[in-house]
């Protein structure tokens, strides 16, 4: 099942491309080409309303026009630049209303010290802000502070799980009444640990359903981003995003970078606005956020309780003892606010508040997390004792099974299953007097806005999930075995076509790989339902990377390495693709190294070259977006071996392709140009009706063609491959690359010396805004770039430096968070081009942040960008760029 695969009227290959051609606009000369996702009685149960709306079909290709508005679903129709908002906003809300959605859990008990916490929320709300630079641990120290007007936007609590981040924010919230717009959302109800794949949908569904927004269709993850700031835009609201981790990278080398798309985006807005106030909490300091001074931004490390504060959180839980003793406990506990939550409830209930019989709680039998929540698991290990073979035991092993609130519907299901050594031989009246006592006397169960769902702090779902794994694994298969089927049956259509009604699915397949499944899960939901099969739909149709991420993240043992056992072999190697492959459509490039190697390495050892071949080219263009020139070219002529050994047409032709177009990165045109016309003679001798190369294959070659100057063979055959996608498969990818191609080829014949630069490049830019909108949707962050450093160069020549600059801002922020060397590479190379266009306009502007440096000399000097060009060419092997370089580097001396 590889990514590729040869339809009979399309030529689709959604992979990497080689960064597009940037061309000197010949300001010296007139010459220039351009670049291009219960059971309670007492509550009554919830009635979900699902809206379904039909996909939105793509009209056939116009009549006699020679450039169609495309309408591309889920694109919205772009006919003029997009505008970004106000550099400056008002702080007055442009409407009264009232909005509250509170969705953090509310856990029983009282909340001791954070006074420095309260009181930096309460600064930041009120528009206060201290102006001396100090540690915002000493902020209780400051009753007065100084004030001036700048607005704190952004506050993280950076924290280890159970240290009472949640806590601190249900607190500060139920003490605060002069909110008018709240939203309150809680990650950590999708899971705990940070290598989690997660998705921000549910989130952001809640969100535009609050505020009132009725737009189902985005063009992009970034576009939903902007659209829920443009929500809050005028209003006074607090934003909380709890638990953000599961959405952030957790290793080190990754720095907390966020994951999701339109989460970054959104925070960047947010960054802007200073009506309101967004509030995080993550175990990891968020990347994007770092080059944010304080006030706007402020991080904060919440540091557990002190010893006063332990105490008195034991002493309200109804523990007694000397102050010598209270304090003892907390120091052994290490002040963590769950832990002695805990150990307080177990002394309360079991030995009369005596803290001294702490002693009889037995030390873990697997000592498992770090060294806070080890001290929590241990009076968890003392609780399942307590509750053993009781309903209590029972209710918390089922909430272990999720990693997320319990519906009343599921929680019903899974009792009505009666399954041993779980929900077996449990009356009704029995459930509800263990949720009563977990709730009311233990303090174990949390609530949330919206009623009837069960739900715990993840810790206690980590480990009473596991507990239950390990000690009553048939019980936990059939739980999740039962899961599983409830979750495939929910929804209406055999065949889903939004995101709303897949997410079912994308449950179905977590429980499914839970129960052990794994090939059952991928072949009846994920490839058939989810994919589509070879359409593989959820991504080239839906642009949805992140969702299909997570979901395939259930077929690893350890992601993205280990494929899981129960997968056949061929199913191993495709699933080790597919996480390449979504990985880097979402710029998360290096990751995606070892999953596509691995799966080389599997397919060869298979002697399959049918798979093989794809594999090994999409390494090739990951490869060369990295700025691995080199090994690209290598890796590029592999794939064309294997090709040509599994004799399929299809492969044979484009894996030249993809061995040509990294020849031509590297500046070896003559070879790359040689093997293009091969493929498409291969080409025209597989499909005669089709005699041009088309879809990716298509582009690369006008790539080398713009690069020579063949303008007007250019537009025929992009009009050309146009037609056949909007024909044919109606690939959001082939739709945008054909209109980037258009766009770019416009522009370039708008710059030829018969025309003198003449006219407002009202044709190109028509499709290159097409083209960028187009590429969000299809949701691959290496090919906006494209789009982008396309738009930036018309712009320039049109001398809306403004528009350029905002362009080039946003392919800087991709191309250097991800690595992409080559795009880098472009950015530095048309930055320059910029800055001179600048310097010789009649009223050179004053300026901007465009990528590092800010409004440095440095960044603003023509020189540096140049020089900066010239090391990453050298040290990828990039010599395409050489020549234009070294005109560069002349014209820049002329200026």
């Amino acid at each position: 099942m590889s990514e590729s695969l040869p339809p009979p009227t399309t030529q689709t290959l959604p992979t990497d491309l080689a960064p597009v051609e940037t061309w000197l606009d010949g300001l010296s000369n007139g010459e220039a080409t351009v670049l291009g996702f219960g059971l309670t009685v007492l509550v009554s149960v919830l009635v979900a309303l699902f809206t379904r709306k039909k996909a939105e079909t793509l009209p056939p290709p116009p009549s006699n026009t020679v450039s169609p508005t495309i309408t591309v679903s889920p694109v919205i129709t772009v006919n003029s630049a997009p505008t970004a908002l106000p550099a400056v906003i008002s702080n007055e809300p442009t409407t009264p209303e009232y909005i509250h959605s509170d969705r953090l859990p509310t856990v029983k008990g009282g909340f001791f010290g954070r006074t420095a916490e309260l009181q930096l929320l309460n600064n930041a709300w009120s528009g206060t802000t201290p102006t001396t630079t100090v540690e915002t641990q000493n902020l209780a120290s400051l009753p007065t502070p100084p004030t001036t007007n700048t607005t704190t936007r952004i506050i993280q609590f950076i924290a280890p799980g159970g240290t009472g981040k949640t806590k601190l924010l249900r607190h500060w919230l139920d003490h605060t009444t002069d909110i008018p717009v709240l939203i309150a959302w809680s990650f950590y109800s999708q899971g705990a640990s940070e290598d989690k794949q997660t998705s921000a949908t549910p989130f952001f569904s809640h969100a535009f359903a609050k505020l009132g927004s009725t737009r189902e269709r985005f063009a992009s993850e970034e576009d939903k981003g902007d659209h829920l700031a443009e929500l809050l835009h005028g209003k006074r609201y607090v934003l909380v995003l709890d638990g953000l981790e599961p959405l952030q990278h957790g290793g080190a080398a990754m720095r907390g970078e966020l994951k999701d798309k339109a989460i970054r985006q959104l925070l960047r807005q947010l960054a802007r606005h200073p009506c309101g106030l967004c509030i995080i909490t993550t175990r990891i300091a968020l990347h994007e956020l770092s080059d944010r001074d304080a006030p706007t931004v402020i991080r904060h490390d919440l540091q557990n309780l002190t010893a006063a504060d332990g105490i008195q959180l034991l002493q309200s839980l109804g523990v007694t003892g000397s102050a010598a003793e209270l304090g003892k406990a907390v120091r052994e506990y290490g002040g963590h606010a769950l832990a002695l939550s805990l150990l307080g409830n177990v002394l309360r209930l079991r030995h009369q508040g005596d803290v001294r019989k702490r002693d009889t709680l037995k030390a873990l039998v697997k000592a498992t997390g770090n060294r806070d929540s080890r001290h929590a698991f241990k009076v968890m290990q003392a609780y399942a004792e307590w509750f053993a073979g009781e309903p209590e035991l029972a209710l918390l092993h089922l909430l272990g099974l999720f990693d997320h609130p319990i519906g009343q519907d599921v929680l019903q299901m899974l009792w009505d299953a009666q399954i041993p050594h779980l929900t077996a031989g449990i009356d009704e009246d029995e459930w509800l007097e263990a949720i009563a006592s977990l709730r009311e006397e233990h303090h174990l169960l949390s609530q949330h806005d919206g009623g009837g769902d069960l739900d715990c702090h993840p810790l206690i779902r980590e480990y009473f999930g596991g507990q239950l794994q390990t000690q009553q694994p048939q019980a936990w298969q059939q739980a999740h075995e039962r899961l599983y089927e409830y979750y495939k049956a929910l929804p209406e259509k055999e065949l889903p076509d939004t995101l709303e009604e897949m997410q079912p699915l994308f449950s179905a397949v977590a429980h499914g790989c839970a129960a052990g499944l794994h090939q059952q899960a991928l072949l009846e939901v994920y490839w058939h339902r989810i994919s589509h099969k070879n359409e593989f739909y959820s991504t080239a149709k839906l642009g949805a990377f992140s969702d299909d991420l997570a979901t395939v993240a259930h077929f690893f043992t350890t992601p993205w390495h280990t494929p899981a056992a129960g997968l056949t072999e061929g199913d191993k190697a495709a699933a080790l693709n597919w996480a390449g492959f979504r990985l880097r459509a979402l710029g998360r490039l290096r990751e995606a190294l070892e999953p596509m190697q691995a799966s080389i390495e599997m397919n060869v050892k298979r002697e399959s070259w049918k798979d093989a071949a794809p594999n090994t080219s999409n390494l090739s263009e990951l490869q060369l977006t990295l700025g691995d020139v080199a090994q690209a070219v290598e890796s590029g002529a592999r794939s064309s071996r294997y090709a040509d050994q599994s004799g399929d047409m299809f492969h044979r032709m484009s894996k030249r392709t993809t061995h040509a177009d990294a020849l031509h990165q590297a500046g070896d045109t003559a070879v790359a140009l040689a093997l293009f016309r091969e493929a498409e003679q291969l080409q025209q001798e597989d499909q005669p009706a089709y005699p041009s190369l088309y879809s990716l294959q298509g582009f690369q070659y006008c790539d080398l063609l713009l690069a020579q100057g063949s303008t007007a063979e250019v537009l025929e055959r992009a009009e050309y491959a146009l037609n056949i996608v909007l024909n044919g498969s109606k690939s959001l990818l082939d739709i945008a690359l054909n209109q980037l191609t258009l766009g770019r080829a416009h522009l370039q014949q708008r710059l030829l010396p018969s025309t003198s630069g003449r006219g407002a490049g009202g044709e190109g830019l028509h499709w290159l805004d097409q083209a960028v909108a187009g590429l969000r949707a299809a949701g691959a962050q290496e090919f906006i770039v494209r789009g982008l450093l396309a738009r930036a160069a018309l712009h320039r020549h049109t001398r809306d430096f403004a528009r350029a600059r905002q362009d080039l801002q946003e392919v800087f922020d991709i191309a250097d968070g991800s690595g992409m060397r080559l795009h880098l590479t472009d950015y530095h190379l048309e930055m320059a081009r910029l800055l001179v266009a600048e310097s010789l306009a009649p009223c050179p502007p004053c300026g901007g942040r465009v990528g590092e440096g800010g409004n440095s000399r440095e960044a603003a000097d023509p020189a540096y960008h140049i020089a900066e060009a010239a090391k990453l060419i050298k040290e990828t092997g990039y010599h395409r760029r050489d020549k234009e370089l070294e005109e560069l580097k002349g014209l820049s001396l002329r200026t």
